[in-house]
């Protein structure tokens, strides 16, 4: 009677009647050609649900062959293991161990007794390869007490079968010199002979790989000062009662340090330590990986090796040494995740940058899900290591665990569906610049903030939605960038119209002029002269505002002109006129007066009551440049008093009333040598700009108050308004809205500081 086959002959014979080698089985499903060899050599008896079905895809394999495989995969894990299985041998204390040092005082303060004798135990947790151990071993050797044993013991947590709370009490107790040979019969008697063990005797333990609480719970009845220290990739929560650490990246420098300690002094130079400790996320395995290969072939400079793996593709796949593999380290954790799990983990790679939330990560997945489960699927992976937790519900993804979470991602549609693989990053851009779009709705006097919906966030409020474009700029700006590369010209132009009204009130972003000119580029791809005109416009206020470039604004405000007069827009045609008029007096040029009545008159036509009230207010401006202050005052004024007869202040009014306040009237009332009613005029300006949190126009304020406080001789009201104005200012900025803004309020500090 013939055997049956073993998993391994048959993914074997499976493989082969697909006439397929190692290598394109692997490329096909995303397991590595290591793991299919030991699947097939009977290495890996027992692999995970999740690799056997990946294989199964890979294979093409109809839904009978794919249950049979997968059910001779479950037979399989469900063999238990026989005999004393767990590993005592400790790995070895690295020569080389770098850095650390505010962890390690950390654990061995954790590990030294207090008055009443007794050890809080410690957990150590964090990603795969970060080194969990090699820190724990290095704590325990410097902590080292004469005559006390060591216990290691690998828990196995990351294979099918991890050790049993007796199978962990038992192998401990092996190791223990005079506690016999008799392996425990239950697990109360395991946990009865481990106390009084550890009664007679203390001892240092080390429990490397957990996987669960309940494997740990017997070790922590230890009497008197035995220390136990337990590695995990999973936080382990469940205990209680214990000092945790949770390991991140290596600081630059100790990243540096490290390498240098690997790598000949021939084969490098500082400059390269650096880009390859970047390279590898500063994680220590990925590091020893990399500096090993440039050892081991003197040959290889150290810059060499990382042009080598610059690109995304090649970092991943070249990060292996021997039997060291970032990428198989990275595996077993990954197969350890449930699918839903493991399908947000492939899906969030396409989040580039920085911190995101559990609403970014959703609108990443095809599917929709509450954003409570998909908080519920980040804390299973930042419990497992594979994501960073951090402040206000946010989470980081490593630069290397992104990019293996993105090699899974490959290869899942590469057997499902080749197309899709643009798909999560498409859905992300989507939802990104629709939350975008709505947020700004909020700051427009003529839009209406829309609710929530496929496309992106509902905010409550104007102060939601500013707080959520500030704080998502690094997602957002790059989803403006992606979708004008694409080509989708009516995204781009719609959603730098919702932004305009609020670059008033971030005015130092810094970047308003690119975004503007992607918008100016959108509309000319759309031949919409409207759009063109209107773009030209912001980007004529973002220009002048960014970079003090008058001439360009000037010449933007005419391409502005040409676009609205091709238009026959009326609204058009007065921003145009109002621009051009604005670049006009900037630059000293005559013709500012009647561009700015035209304007008046479209906005007129086209019964724009906000450019009426802002051509208004710039003859104000065209009247201060003649040296007319009462007459700009006069128009000052009557800008005010239409917003004040208009309908409710909206956020827009505001805007533009704290314009009118600070810049026209408090200084035009300066001049006349009305300081008081100057000072008057910027207390109202303040309260409005904060009100609209408008950093920028507040700062304003504060200039122009502090200017009139100078007029009364008051040093100490102007110092003050000075110095609350030159808070956040970028010191090392070297161009822009805050440099010319620093630079006019150093003169007016020095005169401040010979006033009292």
């Amino acid at each position: 009677m013939n055997r049956p086959r073993t998993l391994g002959e048959e993914l074997r014979r499976l493989r082969l009647s697909a006439d397929l080698t190692l290598e394109a089985l692997a490329e096909r499903s995303g397991v590595s050609v290591r793991t299919i060899g030991d699947i097939e050599r009977g290495v890996s008896a027992a692999p995970h649900r999740r690799t056997v079905d990946a294989l199964a895809r890979g294979l093409r394999l109809g839904s009978s062959d794919r249950e049979a495989l997968l059910r001779e995969s479950r037979a399989r894990r469900a063999v238990p293991a026989q005999g004393p299985r767990a590993s005592a041998v400790a790995p070895h204390r690295v020569w080389d161990f770098s850095g650390r040092e505010r962890e390690i005082a950390e654990i061995t303060s954790f590990l030294s007794p207090p008055g009443d004798g007794r050890v809080a135990p410690v957990v150590i947790s964090g990603l795969a390869g970060i080194g969990k151990t090699t820190t724990a071993l290095e704590a325990i050797h410097r902590l080292e007490r004469a005559g006390r044993p060591v216990l290691f013991l690998d828990l196995d947590g990351l294979s099918p079968c991890p050790l049993t709370p007796i199978q962990v009490i038992g192998a401990l107790l092996r190791q223990v010199p005079g506690a016999g040979d008799a392996v425990p019969r239950t697990l109360d008697d395991a946990v009865r002979r481990w106390r009084t063990v550890t009664a007679e005797r203390s001892v240092t333990v080390l429990l490397d790989n957990a996987d669960s609480e309940r494997q740990i719970r017997p070790v922590l009845t230890v009497h008197g000062d035995s220390a136990v220290v337990v590695t995990s990739r999973r936080a382990l929560a469940g205990l209680e009662g214990v000092r945790r650490i949770t390991l991140g990246p290596l600081r630059p420098e100790e990243s540096v340090e490290l390498l240098a300690k690997i790598i000949p002094a021939d084969q490098r130079d500082a400059g390269d330590l650096r880009e390859l400790a970047e390279l590898s996320s500063h994680v220590p395995l990925a590091m020893r990986i990399a500096g090993n290969r440039i050892a081991s072939t003197p040959a290889v400079h150290a810059g060499d090796f990382s042009a080598r793996i610059r690109s995304a593709e090649n970092r991943i796949r070249m990060l292996v040494a021997g039997d060291l593999a970032v990428e198989a380290a990275f595996t077993l954790s990954y197969e350890d995740l449930e699918p839903p799990v493991a399908t947000l983990f492939r899906s969030i790679s396409v989040i580039d940058a920085g911190t995101f939330d559990a609403r970014i990560a959703a609108a990443t997945l095809a599917s929709a899900v509450s954003t409570g489960e998909v908080e519920d699927r980040l804390d299973e992976l930042t419990d497992l290591g594979l994501l960073e937790a951090r402040g206000g519900n946010r989470y980081h993804l490593h630069d290397l665990v992104r990019l293996f979470a993105g090699s899974r991602q490959v290869a899942a549609d590469a057997v499902d569906a080749p197309e899709a693989a643009q798909a999560p990053r498409d859905r992300l851009r989507r939802w990104l610049l629709g939350s975008l779009e709505r947020a700004g709705a909020w700051f427009e006097p003529d839009r209406t903030p829309a609710g929530a919906g496929p496309t992106g966030v509902a905010f409550a409020d104007a102060a939601a939605a500013d707080a959520w474009i500030r704080l998502e700029e690094h997602h957002w700006w790059p989803a403006m960038q992606a979708a004008a590369k694409a080509g989708e010209h009516a995204l781009v132009a719609d959603v730098a119209d919702s932004m305009h009204w609020f670059s008033e009130l971030w005015a130092d972003w810094g970047h308003w002029s690119q975004l503007f000119a992607l918008a100016v580029d959108s509309s000319r791809a759309l031949a919409d002269k409207r759009l063109e005109a209107m773009h030209l416009g912001y980007l004529v206020w973002a220009t002048v505002v960014e970079t003090g470039d008058r001439l360009e604004g000037l010449r933007l405000a005419r391409l502005a002109v040409t676009a609205a007069e091709e238009s026959e827009d009326h609204q058009q045609l007065g921003w145009a006129n109002f621009y051009l008029s604005w670049m006009l007096n900037e630059n000293g040029l005559d013709g500012s007066l009647p561009v700015c009545r035209t304007a008046l008159l479209q906005f007129g036509l086209a019964g724009d009551s906000e450019g009426t009230t802002s051509a208004s207010s710039l003859l104000g401006d065209l009247a201060r440049a003649t040296g007319d202050h009462e007459r700009a005052l006069a128009e000052y004024r009557a800008a005010y008093d239409d917003v004040q007869a208009g309908a409710p202040i909206s956020t827009l009014a505001k805007t533009l009333l704290v314009s009118t306040l600070h810049f026209r009237m408090s200084e035009a009332l300066v001049a006349l040598d009305r300081p008081v009613e100057a000072i008057e005029a910027a207390d109202r300006a303040i309260a409005v700009a904060e009100e609209v949190r408008g950093l920028t126009l507040v700062r304003i304020s504060l200039r122009a108050r502090a200017i009139a406080h100078l007029a009364t001789g008051n040093g100490r009201g102007a110092r003050s308004d000075i110095e609350r104005a030159l808070e956040g200012l970028d010191a090392t900025s070297s161009g822009g809205v805050n440099t010319a803004f620093r630079d006019s309020l150093i003169p007016l500090l020095e005169r401040a500081g010979q006033l009292p």
